[in-house]
């Protein structure tokens, strides 16, 4: 039996003394065969072993980087949080809200045509934009700037605007409000007009520069004096308006040409005036109320004047201060 020594490993080769006692037994001819080599797979197996496994950490550059990266991006992320916060305090950033709609507002105006009004009358919408348009016809000077004379002569009864402006009511809605004013100068005799005013409603026309910008006719008027109203048979209800006595009219938003709303027409009613009050000049937007009844007619011709169909108007016009 052989003395040699087995091989060290499957991928080793035989060494020195090896191949020495091979040589010899071979000589004395009783010796084993030549130790045999690994093989290649063997030795592929043997090296898989021996290798020590890898660890799957990431590398230290790459974490390096993202630390890095970190320490860069948060001052800035700091500074884009202060925005973010600063606009939505400052109400730049919208935020859903589940409040309730809010109720539809009235129309700011009427349309080109006429229409029934709301509370009674109808609307001059069909006239917006004409010039010198006025529902009663006025004779001549009937919306003239100066006033009469004080030394003339009394011309019957008269009608002036004692207010003007816009208002609104309990629920919201809005119109021009016209105070309406009655003298009888030159008589004690009472002035008795219908509470309908002859059944026909008064009548407004605003103009501005490009034309009539609201009118309406047929408007009620509401008589604050009620107690001073008496009984006239069939003819229903009639006011004693002499000695300054007066109404209202409203001239709703449904009466404004389309573009006009009232609070801007009625600040346009108004003249311009120096710091003590002096008129200045002519306002941007002329008014014009006028009405007609019989009984105006009937005290006009009691003073020997013309009848004049018992119309009566009233102008927003003051004469401005002379120099």
């Amino acid at each position: 039996m052989s003395s040699l020594p087995p091989a060290q490993g499957p991928d080793e080769s035989p060494s020195d003394e090896q191949w020495e006692a091979f040589l010899r037994d071979a000589m004395e001819g009783g010796g084993a065969g030549a130790p045999k080599e690994a093989s290649a797979r063997d030795r592929l197996a043997a090296a898989r072993v021996r290798r020590p496994r890898r660890s799957r950490r990431p590398r230290s550059g790459t974490a390096r980087s993202a630390t890095a990266w970190l320490a860069a991006a948060a001052p800035w992320t700091a500074v884009a949080a202060v925005v973010v916060f600063g606009a939505f305090q400052m109400g730049l950033i919208p935020v859903p809200r589940s409040s309730p709609p809010a109720p539809a507002a009235g129309p700011a105006s009427g349309p080109t045509e006429a229409v029934s009004l709301p509370g009674g009358g109808t609307s001059d919408g069909d006239q917006c934009g004409t010039k010198g348009y006025h529902h009663f016809p006025l004779p001549a000077g009937a919306t003239d700037v100066e006033p009469p004379s004080p030394a003339s002569p009394a011309s019957g009864p008269q009608l002036s605007l004692s207010h003007y402006g816009y208002a609104t009511d309990p629920d919201g809605e809005g119109g021009i409000v016209i105070g309406l004013r009655f003298a009888t100068p030159g008589t004690k005799k009472p002035l008795r007009v219908s509470r309908t005013l002859g059944g026909e409603g008064a009548a407004v026309e605003i103009e501005g520069p490009d034309g009539l910008v609201a009118g309406a006719h047929g408007l009620p008027v509401s008589w604050p004096s009620a107690a001073r109203a008496s009984a006239s048979g069939t003819s229903g209800a009639s006011v004693d308006v002499s000695d300054g006595g007066g109404g209202e009219i409203v001239v709703p938003a449904e009466a404004l040409c389309p573009g006009h709303d009232g609070d801007s027409v009625a600040r346009s009613l108004v003249p311009p005036a120096d710091s003590t009050g002096t008129v200045t000049g002519p306002p941007p937007y002329r008014l014009v109320v006028s009405l007609r009844d019989p009984a105006v007619g009937t005290l006009r011709t009691t003073l020997g004047l013309p009848a004049g169909g018992g119309l009566l108007s009233a102008v927003n016009l003051v004469p401005a201060a002379r120099s």
